[in-house]
């Protein structure tokens, strides 16, 4: 009896040692590896460098795989597609209770500033809000994904700004409307688009600073408080609205122009001010009698450098962008939990 099992658990052994090898040799073969590596879309860790020998229509279905799931994610949040798409509207509905509608005297003068210094103010902070809530879960899986040599960083961080710049540009076409023709600004529509890019320009900035200091700093809250000092100095010394640049020590004044605020500032400052006839009554003093009086005094020569300005706004989004691009190339990517 005893040595018939014996001899059974014997031939079991070897039955599954032998269907063990066989299926070893299956798997480690070159053809069977390849279709299993190729079905779950793993590469070599190698390839987390730029790899020149891929194809662009590889790297262009990357790209547009990945800006569709991050689309698909934020649809499917009632929270998050909200934060990203009426940020722009809830801000122009908070300047309209307050103000209604501005006027053309000193009193509305007044009113202009603090609206152009609110309106210069709060897209950054806009867009640091949205990337420190939605941001760190994006960042995480890039991480897990690139160890797997998924895709170059920069496919992420272009498609990242790819999915973000329809929902910015949405909220401030929304904010434009509104804001602009609704709170009564210089009534002019080219005036208005110009108004609605800048806003524009500086939502994306804000997102995109907060996004290079979440590659840095892996706690949002403690990036959240970093990034909140950084835009702060800068507004206070960079938008020329608390303080002129002439009034300004000439250390603070030659930091001002590494400030995104100063150009944006003076772009919208020339906007509205510019043309801009104003009213005095009788039993007041009157401080401005039209808008560029308050130009030469706080922005010299800043409608003749409308263009130049605006330029320069929008080519520090770009370095901005590039400086992101290359602080995710090369980061050490942390360990997750």
């Amino acid at each position: 009896m005893w040595s018939v099992l014996i001899g059974i658990q014997k031939k079991n052994r070897k039955q599954r040692r032998l269907r063990f090898k066989t299926s070893s040799r299956n798997t480690e073969g070159p053809k069977m590896y390849t279709t299993l590596m190729s079905e779950l879309g793993l590469r070599e860790t190698t390839n987390v460098i730029w790899n020149s020998n891929a194809s662009c229509c590889d790297w262009v279905y990357k790209l547009v795989m990945l800006i569709y799931r991050m689309n698909v994610n934020v649809v499917r949040s009632f929270r998050a597609c909200g934060m990203r798409s009426t940020v722009g509207l809830m801000f122009a509905l908070m300047l309209f209770s307050f103000i209604l509608r501005l006027k053309n005297d000193q009193a509305g003068m007044q009113n202009r500033i603090g609206l152009l210094f609110q309106i210069v103010n709060g897209p950054t902070y806009f867009g640091i809000m949205n990337a420190v809530d939605l941001f760190p879960t994006l960042r995480d899986l890039f991480y897990r994904e690139s160890m797997d040599g998924l895709y170059h960083p920069a496919l992420f961080v272009l498609s990242y700004f790819l999915h973000v710049i329809p929902f910015t540009f949405f909220t401030s076409l929304l904010f434009g409307g509104l804001g602009y023709w609704g709170v009564g600004f210089y009534p002019d529509v080219v005036r208005s688009l110009y108004f609605t890019a800048v806003f524009f320009i500086l939502m994306i900035q804000g997102e995109t600073v907060a996004v290079m200091l979440l590659g840095l700093i892996s706690d949002p809250v403690l990036a959240n408080g970093v990034i909140s000092l950084i835009m702060s100095m800068s507004i206070t010394v960079g938008s020329g609205f608390i303080r002129n640049f002439q009034a300004l020590h000439p250390i603070f004044e030659l930091l001002s122009y590494g400030s995104m605020h100063r150009y944006a500032s003076s772009c919208l400052s020339a906007n509205e001010f510019g043309g801009l006839n104003l009213t005095c009554s009788d039993n007041e003093f009157c401080t401005y009698t039209v808008g560029d009086d308050y130009i030469n005094q706080a922005f010299p020569g800043a409608v003749n450098q409308k263009s130049e300005n605006f330029i320069t706004l929008a080519i520090y989004g770009l370095v901005l962008v590039a400086v992101c691009h290359i602080l995710y190339s090369v980061i050490r990517i942390p360990r997750l939990r």
